[in-house]
């Protein structure tokens, strides 16, 4: 059929419905799009202390020494049978310093009268000069005093291995000595070195 030329065709609107829905349903049928699969939630990560801290529950009174600390219980305890003359290294084994050990771990403390007119600081600057110092100096705690760490955290070279801590602090004109080593870090140090008591009036020189 020929068309006048200002005759435009309309198409029908139920037409129109019918189209579209052809052209929907093949493009849906070629062409299905996957849903996203879900991202399972990532796990949390447990932080761990590497050295358990045991609970002190236990008190060592020295009977020498002018000290007392908190200790684990089942710990064995060796006590000081000699005096720590000044000028002299202690060492673990040595018979002038109390032992606290359990079987993985220990600590260890010894004292000495300081000498007239000596100071407190000259008393640790000595005492440091004839250790070993090994890590990072460092002035912490200790009991109602400030110690210096001399050896921090370093390979253990006694019975227990491990690692090492040793600090020296002064309380009222007496030196004192303590060392913890084994399976040992720096918390389980400081936590024990807050435990402590002094009593310089009792040492025994």
């Amino acid at each position: 059929m020929v068309l006048d030329s200002g005759f435009v065709p309309v198409m029908a609107p139920r037409s129109l419905v019918a189209i579209a829905v052809l052209v929907l349903t093949a493009s849906c049928g070629s062409s299905p799009v996957a849903s996203p699969t879900p991202k399972s939630p990532s796990p949390v990560a447990t932080v761990q202390s590497p050295v358990p801290i045991p609970a002190l529950s236990m008190t060592f009174t020295s009977p020498t020494m002018g000290y007392s600390v908190r200790y684990a219980a089942g710990w064995t305890i060796t006590l000081a049978t000699d005096s720590w003359p000044l000028g002299k290294t202690s060492f673990w084994d040595t018979p002038d310093g109390d032992r606290l050990e359990g079987d993985a771990a220990g600590f260890r403390g010894t004292s000495q009268a300081l000498a007239p007119g000596m100071s407190a600081s000259q008393w640790i600057a000595e005492y440091i000069g004839t250790s070993y110092t090994c890590g990072t100096e460092e002035q912490v705690p200790v009991g109602d005093q400030v110690g210096t760490i001399d050896l921090n955290d370093c390979p253990g070279a006694g019975r227990l291995g491990g690692r090492v801590f040793d600090i020296a602090v002064v309380s009222d004109g007496r030196g004192y000595n303590f060392t913890m080593e084994g399976r040992v870090d720096r918390a389980f140090f400081l936590a024990m070195l807050a435990t402590v008591t002094f009593s310089p009036e009792t040492a025994k020189p």
